[in-house]
C-alpha cells in the first residue's frame, strides 16, 4: 500500500463521504479505480488458432 494525497472535486468527496463513510473512503477509491483501470480485457489468447501446415516458411517470402 502506498499513501498518497489526492485532490477530489467537492461534488464528488462529498457523495464519497456520505455512500463510505470518511475511513472508507480509500477503499471505495481504490476498489473504483481497480475496477475502471484494470479490467480491461487481455489480448492473451485473442488470436485465433491455426494449425502449422497452414504457415508460410520465411524463405516464401524471397
Amino acid at each position: 500500500m502506498f499513501k498518497t494525497t489526492v485532490t477530489l472535486r467537492e461534488d464528488v468527496y462529498e457523495v464519497l463521504k456520505k455512500k463510505y463513510g470518511a475511513r472508507g473512503m480509500s477503499k471505495a477509491i481504490n476498489e473504483i479505480l481497480a475496477d475502471a483501470l484494470l479490467s480491461g480485457e487481455s489480448m492473451f489468447g485473442t488470436m485465433k488458432k491455426v494449425p502449422l501446415k497452414d504457415l508460410r516458411n520465411h524463405r516464401d517470402r524471397v
